[in-house]
C-alpha cells in the first residue's frame, strides 16, 4: 500500500520534511539534460527542478545539451557559476574542452550529483567514470572495474572482478533501501531502512570505485529480475577537492515521487554543494520501512500535461479580425491580408522567411490559435522572439506548422544556429491536413509546452532561449518555380501568466 502525502512548500505535518536553513542564500544548481535513451528526461527534469526549488534551498538553471555534433562544439556550460551540477543526461560526448572544464570544476571543489541513468553516460571518459565510481551499459565490463556489493556474512563491501557486463535491472518494484552508514551527513537522522516506491533497481554496476563511499544498498529478488544481492544505490565519491553524490534511484516520475528519492536527493545535493546537510532529522512517517511513501505536489498545474482550457478567463484577443493593428511585418516580401476574420499569409518567390509580429512583447503566457496550411508549405509561429541588431533578422523559438506527417508542434531555434530545440520528434500526425487545427502553447520560465488538437506534442526546457519577446506568424521562403502557397490563422488569443 502506498501512503500518499500532500506536500506544499509551506506545509508541515508536525515534523519537518525539508527544513533547510531559512537564512541561507539559495544554492545555485545547474541541471543538464538533452538526451537519455529509455528515460523521459523532458518530464523528469521539470520534476527534479520542482523538488529542488520546492525545498526553498536551491535556485535551478536548466541547460539542454544539443544532439548534433556541430552544435555540440559550441556547448560550453560555465560550471563555475554554480554551486552544484545535477546530471540528467546520457547523450553525445562533450568536447574535450568542455570535459576539461568540468574536471577542473569538480577537482577545484565543485559539487556533482549523478541521477539514475546519468551513470550510463560517457563510458569512454576515464575521469567521469572516476567521478561516478560505478556505471552501467555503454560497453562497460570487467575492464571498467569491479562490481561492488555488500556481503551480509562478512558484514562489509566486497569487490568482484569476475567477467561480465556492467549494468542491469529487473522489473520496476518497490524495494527496501538499507543505510550502511548512519553517520554521514546525508544519512544522519534518517531511519536505518525505508521503502522506495516502484523504481528500477540498478544492479551489476562496475567502474573504478576509487575514493567511493557507499551509503545505502538495496536488494531485488531474482523472481522480478534482480540479482538477489545488496546493490549500491546511494554513494559519495571524492574527486580532488570536489564532492559527488551518486543516486541510482529516480527512473521516472513515479520513482521521483517517492519520499526516499526526494529526501535523499535534497540532502545529497546540499552535501555535494557545501559538504553539510542542514536537515538533520526526517520523521519515520516520511521514510517508512512499512510503506513506500509517495509525495504529491499540490502545485499540479506546473507539471500538468493537460492543455490550458481555452474557454477560461483571462484570454485576450490579439488579432481584431479586420486589420493588422498591433502587428508589424519583419523580414521578407511575403504578403499578409485579412479575409473574413482570417490572417492569410501568401508566399513570394525568392523571398526569405517573412514574419507578421506583435508590437507587444510577452514573457510567461499561454497562446492559442487555429491554423491551416497549404500542402508543400512549411510555416510556424515565433514566440518570445526578437530581431538581431546588425541585420534585423527575426530569431528565437518557433513552433512548427506543416502538413502531416511532419514536425508540427515541435520547437525550432529560428536563426539561432541551434537548429531543432526539440531533440525527439515522435508525434508526426497531431496536425490534420486540409482542416483547421487548434494549437495551444504555454511558455513559462524556461519551459515550453505545445498541444495540437488536444494532443501534447512537446514539453521541453530550454535555458538558452529568450524569456520575453514578440509573437510572429511566419510565411516560409520557397524555391524558385514553386508555389504560391498560403497559410491561414484565426482566433489568435493570449493569456499572460
Amino acid at each position: 500500500m502506498l501512503a500518499r502525502l500532500i506536500l506544499a512548500v509551506a506545509a508541515t505535518f508536525g515534523f519537518s520534511i525539508f527544513s533547510f536553513a531559512a537564512a541561507a542564500s539559495p544554492l545555485k544548481v545547474l541541471i543538464i539534460d538533452g538526451f537519455n535513451p529509455y528515460h523521459d528526461w523532458q518530464k523528469t527534469t521539470p520534476e527534479l527542478t520542482a523538488i529542488l526549488e520546492g525545498s526553498g534551498r536551491f535556485e535551478v538553471t536548466v541547460m539542454t545539451a544539443p544532439q548534433d555534433e556541430k552544435a555540440m562544439r559550441q556547448f560550453r556550460p560555465d560550471f563555475d557559476k554554480f554551486d552544484v551540477f545535477v546530471s540528467n543526461y546520457n547523450g553525445l560526448a562533450w568536447t574535450e574542452q568542455t570535459q576539461q572544464a568540468f574536471e577542473k570544476y569538480i577537482a577545484s571543489g565543485g559539487g556533482f550529483v549523478s541521477v539514475h541513468a546519468a551513470d550510463n553516460a560517457f563510458p569512454q571518459w576515464p575521469e567521469y567514470n572516476r567521478m561516478i565510481g560505478l556505471g552501467g551499459w555503454g560497453g562497460r565490463n570487467e575492464k571498467s572495474g569491479p562490481y561492488v556489493r555488500w556481503n551480509d556474512q562478512q558484514q562489509r563491501f566486497v569487490r568482484d572482478l569476475s567477467p561480465g557486463k556492467g549494468g542491469a535491472h529487473g522489473k520496476r518494484v518497490p524495494f527496501l533501501v538499507i543505510c550502511r552508514d548512519m553517520d554521514h551527513p546525508i544519512t544522519r537522522g534518517l531511519p536505518s531502512s525505508f521503502l522506495q516506491t516502484d523504481d528500477e533497481l540498478y544492479s551489476k554496476l562496475r567502474g573504478p570505485a576509487e575514493n567511493m563511499h557507499i551509503l545505502a544498498t538495496a536488494q531485488q529478488d531474482p523472481s522480478t529480475g534482480g540479482t538477489g544481492l545488496h546493490e549500491p544505490v546511494l554513494m559519495t565519491i571524492h574527486y580532488g577537492n570536489g564532492r559527488v553524490f551518486h543516486t541510482t534511484l529516480g527512473h521516472d516520475l513515479t520513482a521521483m515521487s517517492g519520499a526516499a528519492f526526494q529526501v535523499t536527493l535534497l540532502r545529497g545535493t546540499e552535501w555535494a554543494a557545501t559538504g553539510q546537510v542542514s536537515d538533520d532529522i526526517v520523521d519515520a512517517k516520511v521514510l517508512s520501512a512499512d510503506e513506500a511513501v509517495v509525495l504529491v505536489k499540490t502545485d499540479a498545474a506546473d507539471s500538468t500535461e493537460e492543455a490550458p482550457a481555452i474557454d477560461g478567463e483571462g484570454w485576450v484577443t490579439i488579432f481584431n479580425g479586420k486589420d493588422t493593428t498591433g502587428w508589424t511585418q519583419k523580414n521578407g516580401t511575403a504578403t499578409y491580408r485579412i479575409e473574413d476574420g482570417v490572417v492569410v499569409g501568401k508566399t513570394a518567390e525568392g523571398s526569405p522567411n517573412s514574419f507578421l509580429c506583435t508590437e507587444k512583447s510577452y514573457g510567461d503566457f499561454e497562446l492559442t490559435f487555429e491554423v491551416m496550411v497549404d500542402p508543400g508549405l512549411n510555416s510556424g509561429v515565433q514566440i518570445r522572439s526578437g530581431t538581431k541588431e546588425d541585420t534585423g533578422r527575426v530569431y528565437g523559438p518557433q513552433v512548427e506548422i506543416e502538413t502531416a506527417p511532419g514536425e508540427s508542434g515541435y520547437v525550432y531555434g529560428e536563426a539561432t544556429g541551434r537548429g531543432w530545440l526539440s531533440p525527439n520528434q515522435d508525434t508526426k500526425d497531431a496536425y490534420k491536413n486540409d482542416q483547421w487545427n487548434r494549437y495551444v502553447i504555454r511558455a513559462k520560465g524556461d519551459r515550453i509546452q505545445t498541444w495540437i488538437n488536444g494532443t501534447m506534442v512537446e514539453d521541453l526546457r530550454d535555458a538558452e532561449s529568450r524569456r520575453e519577446g514578440f509573437i510572429g506568424l511566419q510565411v516560409h521562403g520557397i524555391k524558385k518555380g514553386t508555389g504560391p502557397y498560403e497559410v491561414r490563422w484565426r482566433d489568435i488569443r493570449v493569456r499572460e501568466l
